[in-house]
């Protein structure tokens, strides 16, 4: 008896071990296919800074009211999917991404953003702000990201307001060019745009209800907004939600797109918020959603940005890996099938 147990128990080790081999070699082969098609995909014609984007807004009655949606560090494994749900159901002219859509810059994970971006359903017009996690000066630089996505800095007019759009970075990159960029708009006449947005990712710090993060600029930047007579600088890169009246200029920061919350400064949810500007009024809606994991999502990001990478770097080694785990189970499984 004690003898068909051990049998049994060993006969259970061994299927278990061929399980675990096959679910290994599946997921290696799902990687490497899932990363080489996300690295020959392309973003959606109606996502990116891009001129022929910004063709794609819709006609726009100077007086009639308009809706558009921001959303700041939006990367998640399931949350923004969900999110994107209400974002759609606002029916947009347009929605900002306000940087931080990938945990890394690296052409890897805005790979797997580009696969991602179909599953959103924006049909609208879908522009960004560069982030400090997007970019990297050495592995996706602002170079790549305009490459990619677009100008950094640009501006167009919708519904006889003015969007301007700046790259507003820490310290291991410049922010002078967009400084200057923002500066070069006192020469039109702004008093003509019934309302005047800027949109970045981290704000000058102005609130201390929201966490502390200085850029030697700030003081140059805000002084800017008020010189330009900005009415809204929209910003993220704080995970949650907040708005300060500063000397003229309304600063709404929203960073709960997807990214953990930062609850050190009290309780925050996940959200975007969708604005309406109407002839003589802005209207804001938070549209918040609740924390979502998904598994697939997981299995996916992983997959493409980590697994699939390596073994595409390393062919040889994972190919000399998995002949030697190949062996050793057909070894035991000999082994145990001759014993029996």
């Amino acid at each position: 008896m004690k003898h068909f147990l051990w049998a049994a128990l060993g006969r259970r080790l061994l299927w278990s071990m061929v399980g675990l081999y096959a679910l290994a070699l599946g997921v290696q082969v799902y990687a490497v296919v899932a990363t080489s098609a996300a690295r020959s995909s392309v973003l959606p014609e109606n996502f990116g800074n891009f001129e022929h984007v910004r063709t794609m807004l819709p006609a726009s009655d100077p007086g009639a009211p308009f809706t558009f949606v921001v959303v700041g560090d939006p990367r998640s494994k399931g949350t923004f999917e969900a999110l994107a749900e209400d974002i759609n159901a606002a029916k947009p002219d347009f929605v900002v991404i306000l940087g931080d859509w990938v945990d890394a810059g690296s052409t890897d994970w805005h790979a797997y953003y580009r696969q991602e971006c179909p599953e959103y359903g924006f049909t609208c017009p879908v522009f960004f702000t560069p982030g400090n996690h997007d970019v990297d000066p050495k592995k996706y630089d602002l170079d790549a990201f305009a490459r990619d996505y677009g100008p950094r800095n640009f501006s167009f007019v919708h519904g006889d307001c003015l969007f301007a759009f700046i790259s507003h970075l820490d310290r291991r990159f410049s922010n002078r060019e967009s400084l200057d960029y923002l500066r070069s708009l006192a020469g039109q006449d702004l008093g003509k745009y019934r309302r005047r947005f800027v949109f970045m990712h981290i704000p000058p710090w102005v609130s201390p209800d929201i966490k502390e993060r200085h850029t030697t600029d700030e003081a140059e930047l805000t002084r800017i907004f008020e010189d330009l007579h900005i009415d809204y600088a929209v910003a993220a890169d704080f995970h949650g939600y907040n708005q300060t009246w500063l000397r003229g200029v309304e600063y709404l920061v929203t960073g709960g797109g997807g990214a953990h919350l930062h609850e050190s400064m009290g309780k925050q949810f996940h959200h975007a918020v969708a604005l309406t500007v109407g002839s003589d009024m802005v209207s804001e809606r938070i549209l918040p959603v609740a924390a979502r994991f998904d598994f697939g999502d997981w299995l996916e990001l992983n997959s493409v940005v980590r697994i699939g990478p390596m073994m595409l770097a390393h062919p040889v080694l994972f190919a000399v890996g998995n002949a030697i785990m190949a062996l050793a189970v057909a070894g035991l499984f000999r082994k145990r099938t001759g014993g029996s």
